[in-house]
This record gives C-alpha cells, sequence and structure tokens, in this order.
C-alpha cells in the first residue's frame, strides 16, 4: 500500500541561453566504518580475503585489513562512475554530431540536393495543430506545451540526443491532428511517443517501468507499449526512417552560412566561429518546439528565421547593418528563401514569431509549466512520519480569577508559572502535512 504525496514542482529546461533544467543528482554508496580495537596501545589488524581481478597464487584474492578494502573499493567505485559518465557524454556528443560531420563532409551542391529533399519530404510529417485555450473535453495548446517540456526533461535525463525529442513532438502533433483525444490520455501519449521515437531511431531502447516511473505519468508500462503500438498503426510509423524536422534544417543551414562566413575569411571567420554555435541553435529550436504556435509555420521557414534571428541578434553586436560582411549573409538568406520557394511575407511573419517566443522565453515573461508531481510512500514509511493525530493539540486554559494574593501582589511569582511543554507535545499549532492538503 501506498500513499501519493503531491507537490508542485517547475519545469526543467536543460538549454543554455535562457532556460533552466531540473537538476538531478545521484545517491552514492557509503560503507561503514570498522570498529577498531586498542590491545596494549597497538592497533589489532584483523586480515580479510577480497576478490582481485588478477589471479594469483592465492586462487584469485588478495589480503587486506577492512579500512584499506573499504577505501579500496570506494576509489575503484569512483573510477567506474567517472569512466561510465565520460563514455555516455562522448556517445551523446558523437550523437548529436554525427548528421553535422555528415552534412561538412559534402559539396555544396550535394547539400544543396539535401535541402531540396528535406522541402520536398517535410510536409509529409508536418501537421499544423491549432488548439482551444481552454476546453474542458479538448487537448488544449497549454497542455500540449507541458508535455512538450515534460519530453524534453526526459532527453536529458536519459542524455538523448535532440533527434529524439523533435521526432518524439512530431509523433504527437501527427496524432493530436488526426484523432480525438481526451484530456486523460494526453500524459500516456506523449510519453508513449517518447518511446516510440526512440526505437524510430533505432537507439538503445528504455526500461518502460524506469520510464513510467521517473516520467510520473499515471499509467503502467503495459499501458505505454499498448499506447505506442496505437501510434505507430494510426500514423504508420516506419523504423530506421526519422521524421524530417526543423532540426535538420538548422543543421544544413548552419553549415551553408558557416561556409560562406569561411569563404569571406579573416576576422569575419574568426568572429563567426566565436559566437555562432550550432549547440546554441539547437537548443533554441528546442525551445519553439515546445511553442504550439510554431506549427503553423513549416519546419524550412522556421529554422530558417531562426538562424537568421540568431545571425543577426549575434554578429549585428559586431558589424553594423550596412558593412559588407553583413549585407552578403543576408543576401544569402534571401537566396535560400528563392532556392526552395519560400515566400518571403510567410519568412518575415516566422521570423517576428521567432524573436517573440525567445524574448518571451529568455525575459521569463512566460509562465513555466508545472507539473503535479506524486511521491509514493509505502506504509512503513508513513509510520516513521509524525502522525496527524500528534500534530493536532491545545494550549493549557489560562485561568481568569486569580487569589487574592495575586491581586495585592503586582509582581507575579515564577513558581506558580506554568509551561506548556510539561503537559502538551510540540508543535501546539494545528499543522496539517502536505500529503492531506492535496
Amino acid at each position: 500500500m501506498s500513499v501519493p504525496v503531491r507537490y508542485s514542482a517547475a519545469k526543467c529546461d536543460s538549454s543554455a541561453g535562457g532556460s533552466n533544467i531540473v537538476c538531478m543528482s545521484d545517491n552514492l554508496l557509503q560503507n561503514n566504518a570498522t570498529d577498531v580495537n586498542m590491545v596494549d596501545t597497538e592497533m589489532r589488524e584483523q586480515w580479510i580475503r577480497m576478490p582481485s581481478s588478477s589471479s594469483g597464487g592465492d586462487g584469485g584474492c588478495r589480503l587486506g585489513i577492512p579500512g584499506a578494502a573499504a577505501g579500496g573499493y570506494q576509489e575503484e567505485h569512483q573510477e567506474k562512475n567517472q569512466q561510465q559518465q565520460s563514455q555516455s557524454s562522448l556517445q551523446l556528443l558523437q550523437r548529436n554530431n554525427s548528421q553535422t560531420a555528415e552534412f561538412d563532409a559534402l559539396s555544396n551542391d550535394v547539400l544543396y540536393g539535401k535541402l531540396k529533399e528535406f522541402y520536398t519530404l517535410e510536409s509529409k510529417y508536418h501537421t499544423c495543430l491549432i488548439l482551444p485555450q481552454e476546453s474542458p473535453r479538448e487537448i488544449t495548446a497549454g497542455a500540449r506545451d507541458g508535455s512538450a517540456y515534460v519530453l524534453r526533461c526526459l532527453k536529458v535525463w536519459y542524455e538523448l540526443p535532440s533527434d529524439v525529442l523533435f521526432a518524439a513532438i512530431n509523433l504527437v502533433d501527427r496524432f493530436l491532428n488526426r484523432m480525438t483525444v481526451k484530456p486523460k490520455h494526453m500524459a500516456c501519449i506523449s510519453v508513449a511517443s517518447f518511446h516510440l521515437a526512440i526505437k524510430q531511431l533505432q537507439l538503445e531502447p528504455i526500461n518502460l517501468d524506469d520510464l513510467a516511473t521517473i516520467s510520473q505519468v499515471g499509467c503502467t508500462a503495459r499501458d505505454l507499449e499498448r499506447m505506442a503500438g496505437v501510434i505507430e498503426n494510426k500514423l504508420g510509423v516506419q523504423f530506421g526512417h526519422p521524421p524530417v524536422t526543423a532540426l535538420n534544417f538548422v543543421r544544413l543551414i548552419y553549415i551553408l552560412f558557416r561556409r560562406l562566413a569561411m569563404e569571406m575569411g579573416g576576422l569575419f571567420f574568426d568572429q563567426f566561429e566565436k559566437v555562432i554555435k550550432l549547440e546554441e541553435l539547437e537548443m533554441a529550436i528546442e525551445i519553439l518546439l515546445c511553442d504550439v504556435r510554431t506549427t503553423l509555420a513549416v519546419p524550412s521557414t522556421l529554422a530558417l528565421a531562426l538562424v537568421c534571428n540568431h545571425l543577426e541578434m549575434h554578429l549585428g553586436k559586431s558589424y553594423s547593418i550596412q558593412s559588407p560582411e553583413i549585407s552578403r549573409l543576408a543576401e544569402y538568406g534571401v537566396y535560400l528563401q528563392e532556392f526552395i520557394g519560400m515566400p518571403h511575407e510567410v519568412f518575415i511573419c516566422a521570423k517576428s514569431l521567432v524573436s517573440q517566443i525567445l524574448h518571451s522565453y529568455n525575459n521569463q515573461h512566460k509562465t513555466p509549466y508545472k507539473q503535479r508531481l506524486v511521491w509514493r510512500l509505502s506504509t512503513r514509511t508513513m509510520r516513521a512520519l509524525r502522525p496527524t493525530n500528534k500534530l493536532t493539540s491545545y494550549l493549557p486554559t489560562i485561568e481568569e480569577h486569580r487569589s487574592s494574593m495575586m491581586d495585592d501582589n503586582p509582581f507575579r511569582l515564577r513558581t506558580e508559572s506554568s509551561s506548556s511543554e510539561e503537559e502538551e507535545d510540540w508543535p501546539t499549532s494545528p499543522i496539517i502535512p502536505i500529503f492531506e492538503q492535496c
């Protein structure tokens, strides 16, 4: 039997440049200290056998004192944790930079062909969502954006590439556009799409029991598996074929602008490399992805608007608008619009929307999404906590009638004073625990 305890937590963000992350720490194991007996001012060393990785004459065992054994185990445990963290960080970096390295190795003609190919396929995966602001029976825009923030936190927690987040939210948007969904199923749909996106990208699968527990989706692993099967059948998901999203366009357009800056050379390319980072662009496009209004623009338009806005914001501090470097970048942006057939009016509207969302996010004008999280405590843990019947007590009654001696004597005798601590248990105020307030 478990008792739910509710509390509110702000959204977590893992992105730089105005984004907040939920910081989570691991529990470290601590070894118990060994009692040491002193006999005739000398320490009695108790020798024990410990398994050794190297096979020796002692049958793969080594001798040591308990204190040294604990210290050696701690050092070995810390080294393994550091190696695992470094390996996971390296794998994450390699997965994030795999497509960028692939684009960087291609020629300009091949990159333009890729741009045309992405522009042709984006209509297959893109959907325009128009959701109500308030509705008791339909999915609202706030519910969709809240689910997107939860998936972003899960992406950071499991150290997955940004492709998983974009693929998952793409599945969510397409499913919401095709099916009529009740608000109570929104959490299950979003987490199931996250699980399905990992399978679609053919990454290492995540334990569904852990995913259901960490996300606090309110359903079981079997429910997530069933919902993922429904989404897969309704949308016709093909494993090994990731969708074309705004993230693909951002990486490709960044490579094209970087090569243009390389052709200019000199100090401009050094400044470009210093202030224009692909990681910041990917984090910014994640912020835009968590706003349902960005679905009104196609991924190519949204990506080009973001890159141009990012260039103006950072390079505009060092170069004026009339400078030849900025003018050449602006001309190249117009050329990319004409190359993929993007109307200039649509680009201007998308750029204005990008600036508005990022400015509101960075200045914290947008209320952060709050998810109702639940702590599940066992009955044994609840017994260790203070029960409710002992948290409510009453102060002793103050007597209104004093004796004649007290009336004649203006000074109060301390021997007649009483303390509430003698008969009552603290606290004396009717405190209600948090798990009863929710």
